[in-house]
């Protein structure tokens, strides 16, 4: 019996043991990237937003059936850490830490998410700009950013994440320091 109910958008966001950095490198990053995509391609879960972080990831995902979130969970955490394992030949015994996962409710809900989702990576400092966030293939802002435009998407991400970005373009890394999540906790 699953507890998540059919035809509903969630969020679902894992983070690595201890915050390790397991995803520093292009190519980890890519392994929980193309676990991604294989949801979407072999299992046909439509993917809303995403990112990815050096020691954790976030996705937004829409479940058509009452076992899409354990599918989604076991592609990310499963099959993630076993690609993990593969690439650098060995097992590690503490991979993933915390997860959590949460029903979204209503469309304010979904852009506060989708908000803090795609601005993740300026959160975390592993863009400088919005223009890198876009160019970025570890988060869905570009995508959202040419649907509905880079101001609209600006304004998303600024409405739940408090990132103060200088006019050519460049954060100041002192507000960057004062992010906070006003919406959900990490």
């Amino acid at each position: 019996m699953y507890d998540y109910p059919p035809n509903s958008v969630y969020f679902l966001t894992g983070s690595t043991f201890l915050h390790y950095p397991y995803f520093k490198d292009l190519e980890e990053k890519l392994i929980v990237l193309e676990a991604i995509k294989k949801l979407k391609k072999d299992k046909k879960i439509q993917i809303c937003a995403y990112s990815i972080q050096i020691n954790h990831y976030h996705l937004v995902f829409y479940s058509r059936a009452e076992k899409d979130v354990a599918v989604v969970k076991q592609y990310m955490h499963g099959g993630v850490s076993h690609r993990y394992t593969i690439l650098h030949g060995k097992v590690q015994t503490e991979f993933w830490g915390t997860y959590k996962i949460i029903r979204i409710f209503s469309q304010e809900m979904y852009w506060k998410i989708v908000g803090y989702v795609n601005g993740n990576l300026l959160k975390h400092h592993e863009v400088g700009t919005f223009d890198e966030l876009k160019r970025n293939q570890f988060s869905s802002y570009g995508h959202f950013a040419n649907k509905y435009g880079d101001e609209m998407m600006k304004g998303v991400v600024y409405k739940v994440i408090d990132i103060g970005e200088g006019a050519e373009g460049e954060v100041d890394i002192d507000e960057m320091k004062k992010c906070y999540l006003r919406s959900f906790p990490n």
